[in-house]
Formats: C-alpha cells, structure tokens, sequence
C-alpha cells in the first residue's frame, strides 16, 4: 500500500515537472514574438515608458511607415524574392537528384562523395568568408543576385544532401525493380516513381531551405556591399545608426519581413516533421 501511494507520488512530481518544464520553454519560445509585436505597435513616446507593457494607444502606423517611407523595404523585398526562390528550386531539384545517385550506389566512390558533401556541415562560415568574397570579387559577382544565389545554394547542398539521401534510402527498391521490368530507365524511375514520394522530405527542403536563405545576414553583408543590392535582412539595418535606434520602426519591419516564411510554414507544417522524422531513420 505504501509503495502504491509512494509511486502515485512520485508520477504526480514527475507530471508537476513536465508542466513546469513546458511553461517555461513556451515562454522562452514566445517572449521575442511578444516583444516584437508591441515594440511594433508602439509609438516612439511609448517605447521608454513600461518597455514590457502592452502599448496605451496600439498604432500600425509604424507598419505604414515601413511600407511608404523606406525605399530599401521594396528593394530588400524584391532582392529577397528573386534571390530565395531560385536558390531553393536549384536546390530542391539538383539535391534530389544526387541524392538518388548516392542513396543507390553504395560504391566506395559515391560514399566517399556522400562524406564530402556532408563534411561541409562542419566548417564554420568564419572560415570561409575572406576566400568566398575575394573569389566572388574577382568574377564579378559581388553586389548581385546571380553571385548571392551562386553562394547560398552552395553553403545550403551540405544539409540538404544529408536530410533528402536518407530519405530516398526509406524508398522501396521494389518500386523501382518493377518499373524496370515494364521497361522504364533509371531517368524516367527517378521522375515518374522516386521524385513524386519524396513530397514529404521536398516540403521540408522548400521551408528549411527558405528559412535560411531568406534570414541570411553572415553571406548578405560579405557579398551586397551596395544599397540598391540588399536583401531584406541587410535593408532593415537602416533603423539602427551610430546615435539612434528606431525600435519601432525596426520591429514593425521585422514582422513584416516574417510573414511570407511563417505562411510558407503554416502551409508546410504537416509535411515538414514526417519529412525530417523519415530522413532521419537511414541517414
């Protein structure tokens, strides 16, 4: 009876210590949100007074300030865009591709390949970041879209080799086998039977992939020196200068700069965590 009423104790502490460890880690997770949204409808007069509280008179003014006021939001839109999208198709498209080749030949050749791709995971962008630019310099790709595309995609092929190769080895060979037998090469197998199963982990590429190249900072500020060429990230530093800072201003931008992944996420959600969960048991 004392053990029976001890155990009960013991699962009610545990319980008490799983709630607690919950509430705090949503609370970790949710307090920038909150901090952002009302610093983003906050008035500069509101700002230094209850920092924490939510805003007296909400405002979207700042919202419309962003918008209307600041030339770089547009352009830092637009070079966002026409920089995460091709970057994340020439990626979803190349790395599936190698990956297939690598999930299916087990040649002492494709698995050191394989260890080459993936071994790029490790080395800090820190340690490359004088090389990339010189070499980005001397062909010209500095302050453009192509050269920013160029350099993301490949800083971006380590992960995604990684996460799509071990997806493809959950695929069935015997899909594949009768495909072969009603006389399909491994061109049209890969197109027609492997590329449409691999929606899952292809759902996880497309948020992952545009979750970083769209918040790049480290490769942005090496290769778009000049204004006209900024993407959003680098557009949103107009808000801080050597003797100012416009918090609401910044904010109200960072939220707007948020929006398309969170949408993109939202979207995405059901295929993302079967897509990374499936990746993951061969890779």
């Amino acid at each position: 009876m004392t053990g029976m009423i001890d155990r009960r104790y013991r699962q009610k502490i545990l319980t008490c210590i799983k709630i607690i460890t919950i509430f705090l880690v949503m609370t970790a997770v949710i307090a920038p949100f909150y901090v952002s949204v009302i610093y983003a409808l906050k008035d500069s007069s509101d700002i230094s007074v209850n920092r924490l509280a939510w805003p007296q008179h909400p405002t979207i003014n700042n919202f419309v300030k962003v918008i209307t006021e600041n030339e770089q939001f547009i352009t830092g839109y637009k070079n966002s865009i026409l920089t995460t999208i091709p970057a994340v198709l020439i990626l979803m498209t190349a790395t599936s591709m190698a990956a297939y080749v690598l999930a299916r030949f087990n040649g002492r050749f494709y698995r050191s390949v394989y260890m080459i791709f993936v071994s790029g995971i490790l080395i800090p962008i820190q340690c490359i970041m004088l090389p990339l630019y010189l070499n980005f310099f001397r062909l010209g790709l500095t302050n453009s879209n192509l050269g920013f595309v160029i350099a993301r995609t490949g800083l971006q092929i380590p992960i995604s080799i990684l996460v799509v190769t071990g997806f493809v080895k959950t695929v069935p060979l015997d899909l594949e086998e009768a495909a072969r037998i009603d006389g399909c090469n491994r061109f049209t197998m890969f197109w027609k039977i492997v590329f449409p199963l691999m929606k899952p982990v292809n759902a996880t590429q497309l948020v992952l992939n545009t979750l970083f190249i769209w918040n790049d900072y480290t490769t942005a500020v090496i290769l778009l020196r000049k204004v006209e060429s900024r993407t959003l990230l680098l557009a949103q530093m107009a808000y801080f200068n050597e003797y100012t800072s416009e918090l609401n201003l910044a904010f109200a931008f960072f939220i707007l700069a948020m929006l398309p992944i969170l949408i993109l996420y939202f979207c995405m959600q059901k295929y993302v965590v079967s897509g990374i969960m499936m990746g993951a048991v061969k890779g």
